[in-house]
């Protein structure tokens, strides 16, 4: 992994999409022998090139061989979803917060799986409190990596700001990532650009230790200005002072990207609940047959920190089962006495 990284898109997909690829959209119940031998192959040999280490060798060598022996010396064909559950159970041995997976492959005219619901509340709201008046952002989530779909998502959230006439009004910000179930973080981390700082601590690390940034403030303010030219970003304003970021339980996978890049700026401070738990790098390959492997390849964490493993416990954690409601009270609350901006009023 290298900075090529931080151009493509972020594909680390949450259980939810994972599993609304089902029996029903595989194109074949079996599949030829060569190709599932051409598809084990290709399989380990990213397993052991690029994923992370097992947490027990001997684990990885049994679901090794586990896998292997449904292609080695067998001469008919090989039931498909037989060999994506060993190829499920090598994965499960990596240390990858069983963050890695195989989702079958999409059969004509089948989508591949349902589309997002979207935020359940507006991108833009704002919130009073005793300070003053707070603005709320929930970045919806996105699950594709095309292009044209990254580019329009940060044009919306754009276009949504421009629509929303209570920016000016705001001293301070509260980040909700309470719907960010998984998908692709890079959009939403483009669009929030001017809250990431050069001496950003968010890493991703490496099996080897090689630990990358994650956040350049350079690339993302160019890629703002190629997917939304002329658009007026609504988070300058809030480039600096206390910023408060919202968690839920719910909270993964591209979502924990976000969690971590903001926790980056020594200015955060994070409420609500522990995150999901799948806060790890992930890269996506097409093996031969069209499924789709997806490879855990770095885990998240802060300059001089231990890696992250498991969820992410906020700094000021809610009592457990708080609505989401709740603790954006207690957000923005603090987000508005910690403001210069609000205080000065």
């Amino acid at each position: 992994m290298n900075r090529n990284l931080l151009r493509a898109a972020f594909c680390a997909l949450s259980f939810a999409a994972a599993c609304a690829a089902s029996a029903a959209d595989t194109p074949a119940a079996t599949m030829p022998l060569a190709l599932a031998r051409a598809v084990t192959t290709q399989a380990i040999g990213l397993v052991e090139s690029k994923g992370m280490y097992p947490l027990r060798q001997e684990d990885y060598a049994q679901a090794k061989q586990r896998l292997l022996a449904i292609v080695d010396g067998k001469a008919q064909d090989v039931d498909r979803l037989d060999l994506y559950a060993r190829l499920n159970g090598l994965l499960a041995t990596l240390d990858t917060d069983k963050h890695s997976f195989v989702m079958p492959p999409v059969a004509p005219g089948q989508s591949g799986g349902a589309a997002p619901a979207g935020p359940h509340v507006p991108m833009f709201q704002l919130v009073a409190t005793t300070r003053g008046t707070v603005l709320r952002f929930v970045p919806p989530p996105i699950t594709t990596s095309a292009p044209e779909a990254m580019s329009a998502y940060v044009q919306g959230v754009y276009d949504e700001a421009v629509a929303f006439s209570g920016i000016r009004a705001a001293c301070a910000l509260v980040v909700d990532l309470s719907e960010q179930t998984g998908g692709n973080g890079w959009p939403p981390l483009i669009a929030m650009y001017p809250l990431f700082g050069d001496a950003n601590k968010a890493r991703w690390v490496e099996r080897d230790g090689n630990a990358i940034a994650v956040v350049h403030r350079g690339y993302l303010e160019s890629k703002a200005g190629h997917d939304a030219p002329g658009h007026v970003n609504p988070f300058v304003p809030f480039a600096t002072g206390p910023l408060a970021v919202l968690v839920g339980a719910s909270t993964a996978s591209a979502g924990e990207m976000l969690l971590v890049a903001l926790m980056g700026e020594a200015r955060v401070r994070t409420f609500g609940q522990t995150s999901a738990g799948m806060s790890t790098a992930n890269m996506t390959y097409t093996l031969p047959d069209g499924a789709l492997f997806v490879l855990t390849q770095a885990r998240s964490a802060l300059v001089d920190g231990p890696v992250f493993r498991g969820g992410i416990a906020p700094m000021q954690p809610a009592p457990k089962g708080e609505p989401v409601e709740a603790s954006l009270r207690t957000a923005a609350e603090w987000a508005a006495a910690s403001s210069p901006r609000c205080t000065s009023r």
